[in-house]
């Protein structure tokens, strides 16, 4: 849970396509390295909760493997 003191970013609905593409440019390039698992992790569940989640609820993530990750990259890389 996020303490009361600190501030949550939001985005505006125009920021949030370009801010996924970020995302998937990072989440591919620390898959070709394949050394910051954890970094990987993060960079997948906010990808995750941007793209798929609905408002409300907890998310349920799908289990982070790096070929999970590489075909999630690979799927929605080229995607506009």
């Amino acid at each position: 849970m996020v303490p009361l003191s600190e501030k949550r970013h939001r985005l505006y609905s125009n920021e949030i396509p370009e801010f996924i593409h970020g995302l998937l440019l990072r989440l591919d390039m620390l898959v070709k390295e394949r050394k910051e698992e954890d970094k990987a992790r993060i960079v997948f569940r906010a990808l995750f909760r941007l793209m798929f989640m609905e408002k409300g609820g907890r998310p349920k993530y799908p289990e982070f493997t790096w070929k999970d990750a590489q075909e999630f990259v690979s799927i929605y890389m080229d995607e506009p």
